[in-house]
């Protein structure tokens, strides 16, 4: 019975005890229950590591996955990051509490509760992780009702920008230049820069570079991915080589590897592998991931559609950034839709020189090699493909062998090289249309490096190269093309002038070696051959001919080319041409005799009846009769000839469609009927020419009129000087013409500003000019527009043209008293399209406009000159200047009654954020830049209080991009800056300050402004300054000055130091 009793007291003691000894445990064993935690932490860690692995495959080959793994693997997420929060959390108490020297009871025995249930939550995650393999995790295709979405998942600690292995282009590859040296190269530094900033643009999803073979686009490519991929601001960077035949399957490849897409090896088909492709790129666009794709070496148009990259129905990347490269331009533009390209040219001079004497070595600074050197650099262009090829030929060769290679490559006939300029240029040139390889031949046989754009379109016009043209206009339109289409190639580079371009020594030999075949060009390059000696060895099949600006004494007697199409000589000592010397050309089509002196005799042309083009500028010709045999001729240039009488003769030349007799000052006589005969013509020029007009109605003509023009139902080109307007006609038809020089009066006016429409006027006070119906019809349409001596009009040039002047770029005028505005209220007229107003001695005019006129109407105004206008006191109001955001160039000058260039208002600080000129010279009565209208007249006029002030404050305005500065003979003005003011002239290159009586100091202090009296004076831009004729100048900074001359003083005046050193430049 007792025992029975101990028993069951046992029993029960023991169910009672043994929770209380768990839960005791849990008080007293908190760390134990922290590193079994741990432990089990790091096991499911293990195992969750090795299937993130390859869920992040699966991913990237866009496989779904099976519920059950998802649902695990955020559960095991989710446990991980409790457990390591708990962990840290235990970390910290065990180190703060009590100060660390007594335990928290109560924190430790809740601690060791959670750690127990994470343990065995933990335990079941890895015992269930077991379960699974990597190929049971996800699949293909989807199975229904067992498919859970694709949901990307952040792994730590792993860089995800990746990138495809390059294939740089193998004929290049050995070739390329390093740009990890640390001699990296500035041309190619700057628009790698250029190419970073475009790609973080937002406006742009397509970004290209294009330039001539061999220039190292691959390479910087290379470069650029290497940063950016450095850089991370891309999510995944992937890199391709198109080629000039792509395999669409490599490239998928290519992309797919750098976007771990392993699957694509798995499809066959090109539409498979694009389907994956798209469906991958588009999951990343989804997820916010940024994706640039760089596709180099296009020849043609990619379809991107086909490798499988988003696009538009246009061919337009979607979704990613596509980084471009091509030979063609126009590749690049029209076909992938670039939103940014660049211009890769040749290394600069020195870049080239350093490359080159860096693999050539120690010889290349050899006083006897040196100058090979250079001759070297020159054949090369700047080419880095070239350079290399070029110095590892001459690594290793003596001074004999580079001097036999040099000349076999000034020959064409070193094999090496030959094939090295072949293979950058041979495909740009190959792929043109026969057009466009005829255009570059003429290009080549003008011989000189910046070939004329009106030149070429006149010889090409003669040649019949633009077909299908009918005209003038149509030959210079389809011309432009063209050369456009030969800089896509860069095969023409561009240059600084708008229409300008040039061509390359490297171009011009290669084009003349292909051309030497079947149509070989004879072009005199030096003086190492005579004329004569070079004509001797030409072959007889040559197409075309060129001297440029060569001294001979004489012409051969006959030209053995019976193939010849141009002949072009340009002269500088007027050689004589024989009778004979184009007996054996009757297939010229053009000819230039530049600078020859003519005989009477019309013998040296009488059989080139096919001749189509023949420029006789500078030449001894005085009378045109020797020409009329040339019934086929389309255009006749007689410009700078000493030419006198255009005879009846010329008037046969029905088929004419330009004539240029501009600056033929000795031409007096046209006889009467000649230009009423030429019905076709289409471009006349005779400016600074004939002037001898006369009147419709005179009897008998004595020479040509006006009214002959009506005659010219094409002419929609004219230059021409008429002295005196009495002897246009009423009825002169000009309705037609699209560009003109037209000058009436004595007008020697020659405009900086050349517009394509200039009309230019000196007038008698008796004219009637503008009541003539054919003046009216073209002010409308006139850009550049010149008026001297006008008067007897209202008080606005607005009354000239009822139509306004809706393209006038330029406007001059000068010597009118009736001008007292420019724009009066109410006037519907503006000037919306005005560059530049130049207004100089009109003695009445009061204001550029009247108040309440349109704010906008000089709103593309660059450049404004004031001169001798004294009655004008004000030159804007504040309202107008504010909307004058393209101004660039103010000068008053000598206005004696200008009080102020803005008339202040209550609107605040006016800011000139475009300014680069300002020049104010001899203004009396002017005080301040800025001042108020209702200022009386005179008030700064001897007016010491007007000295106290700076005439640029600070707080009234500021010039950001000013330039260039000159003050001189403001007599009324003693300080030029406040020291607010001079902050905003951080690009002040120029300052000039002169004859200003009273100025005391450059820089006034500003007294409560808050100006620290210590603060250094910068002009950091700052190279010319000229001080003059200053005879109360003390200092250039007021307050900032020593009173005793310094021998390091820069500028002095009267002994007194000018700067010290808190004055910076």
């Amino acid at each position: 019975m007792v025992d029975s009793v101990i028993s069951v007291a046992c029993g029960v003691l023991s169910y009672v005890i043994g929770p209380i000894k768990h839960q005791f445990g849990y008080l007293i064993s908190s760390k134990s229950f922290a590193n079994r935690l741990k432990e089990e932490v790091r096991n499911l860690e293990n195992k969750a590591e090795r299937f993130r692995n390859a869920a992040e495959v699966a991913r990237n080959n866009l496989r779904n996955f099976y519920r059950e793994f998802t649902e695990w693997e955020t559960s095991a997420e989710k446990a991980l990051k409790e457990a390591g929060d708990l962990l840290d959390d235990f970390e910290k108490a065990t180190k703060t509490c009590c100060y660390g020297t007594l335990p928290d009871p109560c924190y430790h025995y809740q601690f060791s509760r959670k750690a127990d249930g994470k343990i065995k939550v933990i335990e079941q995650l890895t015992q269930k992780c077991n379960q699974f393999n990597e190929s049971n995790i996800a699949f293909i295709n989807p199975a229904p009702g067992n498919v859970t979405a694709l949901t990307p998942t952040r792994i730590e600690d792993k860089d995800v920008v990746q990138s495809a292995t390059a294939t740089a282009s193998v004929s290049f590859a050995s070739m390329s230049m390093n740009l990890r040296d640390d001699d990296v190269f500035e041309s190619r530094a700057q628009i790698m820069k250029d190419i970073k900033e475009a790609l973080a643009d937002n406006s742009n999803s397509v970004v290209g570079i294009h330039g001539m073979g061999g220039l190292g686009k691959s390479t910087l490519l290379e470069e650029v991915k290497r940063i950016i991929s450095k850089e991370k601001s891309f999510d995944w960077v992937a890199k391709a080589d198109v080629s000039k035949n792509p395999d669409i399957k490599m490239i998928q490849g290519e992309i797919a590897d750098a976007l771990g897409l392993s699957e694509i090896k798995d499809k066959e088909s090109i539409s498979g592998r694009a389907e994956l492709l798209r469906r991958r790129l588009e999951k990343e666009e989804s997820n916010k991931k940024k994706v640039l794709i760089i596709l180099d070496n296009l020849w043609e148009g990619l379809d991107l559609n086909k490798v499988g990259i988003p696009c538009g129905h246009d061919n337009k990347v979607l979704g990613c950034k596509l980084l471009l490269t091509s030979r063609d331009r126009d590749v690049l533009r029209r076909k992938m839709g670039c939103d940014k390209d660049f211009l890769l040219s040749g290394l600069k001079e020195e870049e080239a020189k350093r490359l080159f004497e860096r693999m050539v070595g120690d010889k290349a600074h050899d006083d006897e090699f040196k100058p090979l050197v250079n001759v070297a650099l020159h054949k090369c262009a700047g080419v880095p493909f070239l350079i290399v090829a070029m110095a590892k030929r001459f690594r290793d060769a003596n001074l004999l062998e580079w001097n036999v290679t040099l000349n076999k490559i000034k020959k064409f006939k070193d094999e090496e090289i030959n094939d090295s300029i072949n293979q950058m240029l041979q495909w740009s040139y190959e792929k043109l249309e026969e057009d466009g390889k005829a255009l570059l031949r003429l290009c080549v046989t003008y011989g000189i490096p910046k070939p004329s754009l009106e030149d070429l379109v006149r010889y090409g016009f003669g040649l019949g190269l633009f077909e299908g043209v009918s005209s003038m206009k149509e030959a210079r339109e389809s011309l432009s093309l063209q050369i456009r289409t030969l800089q896509a190639s860069s095969l023409l580079l561009d240059c600084e002038d708008v229409d300008g371009f040039k061509i390359h020594d490297l171009v011009r030999d290669f084009v003349a070696f292909v051309s030497l075949r079947d149509q070989p060009l004879l072009v005199l390059k030096d003086k190492v051959k005579s004329v004569t000696e070079m004509l001797k060895d030409k072959p007889r099949n040559c197409m075309a001919i060129c001297f440029p600006y060569v001294d001979m004494e004489e012409l051969p007697q006959e030209l053995d080319c019976p193939e010849l199409r141009i002949f072009l000589l340009f002269t500088n000592n007027e050689c004589r041409v024989p009778d004979s010397l184009f007996n054996s050309t009757r297939k010229l089509m053009v000819l230039n005799l530049t600078g020859v002196h003519l005989t009477h005799s019309p013998l040296p042309f009488q059989l080139l009846e096919n001749l189509h083009t023949l420029c006789l500028d500078h030449s001894s010709l005085e009378d045109g009769g020797i020409l009329g045999e040339l019934k086929g001729l389309r255009i006749l240039s007689l410009k700078y000839s000493k030419i006198q009488r255009l005879s009846k003769e010329i008037g046969q030349l029905v088929e004419l469609r330009l004539l240029d007799l501009n600056d033929c000052s000795n031409l007096q006589i046209i006889e009467p009927g000649v230009l009423g005969s030429l019905i076709k013509l289409e471009e006349l020029y005779m400016e600074d020419s004939f002037t001898q007009w006369n009147a419709v109605d005179q009897t008998p003509p004595t020479n040509a009129s006006l009214i002959e023009l009506n005659n010219m139902k094409n002419l929609c080109t004219l230059h021409v000087s008429i002295p005196d307007p009495i002897v246009i006609p009423e009825d002169l038809n000009v309705m037609n013409l699209t560009k003109y020089t037209i000058r009436i009066g004595d007008v020697w006016h020659s405009s900086i500003h050349k517009g394509s429409c200039a009309l230019k006027l000196k007038l008698d006070p008796r004219s009637d000019i503008f009541q003539k119906a054919c003046i009216r019809s073209i002010l409308g349409k006139t850009d550049d527009l010149f008026l001297d001596k006008l008067d007897g009009i209202e008080q606005s040039i607005c009354t000239l043209s009822q139509k306004g002047f809706p393209k006038l770029k330029h406007l001059c005028i000068w010597n009118s008293p009736s001008i007292h505005y420019i724009i009066q209220s109410p006037s519907h007229t503006d000037f919306k399209t005005l560059e530049s107003l130049l207004l100089e001695n009109l003695c009445n005019l009061e204001k550029i406009c009247t108040n309440n006129i349109s704010s906008k109407s000089f709103s593309a105004l660059k450049v404004v000159r004031v001169n001798r206008c004294n009655k004008m006191e004000i030159l804007f109001p504040l309202s107008l200047v504010r909307e004058l955001p393209q101004l660039e160039n103010i000068e008053v000058l000598y206005c004696k009654l200008m009080r102020g260039i803005v008339e202040a208002d209550e609107s605040g600080k006016l800011e000139l954020n475009n300014l680069h000129i300002l020049k104010l010279w001899y203004l009396p009565h002017i005080g301040n830049f800025s001042t108020a209208e209702s200022a009386p007249l005179g008030s700064t006029s001897d007016n010491p209080v007007g000295t106290r002030i700076a005439f640029f404050n600070g707080q009234q305005v500021a010039f950001q991009t000013l330039e260039t500065l000159e003050i001189v003979g403001l007599k009324n003005v003693g300080f030029i800056f406040s020291l607010s003011m001079v902050k905003s002239l951080t690009q002040l290159k120029n300052l000039t300050i002169s004859n200003c009586e009273k100025m005391e100091a450059i820089v006034m202090e500003e007294e409560g402004l808050g100006m620290e009296t210590s603060e250094i004076l910068a002009f950091p831009m700052l190279t010319n300054l000229h001080l003059a004729q200053l005879k109360s100048l003390t200092c250039f900074s007021r307050g900032k000055c020593s009173q005793k001359p310094q021998s390091q003083d820069s500028v002095k005046s009267h002994s007194i130091a000018l700067f010290n050193r808190e004055v910076r430049d």
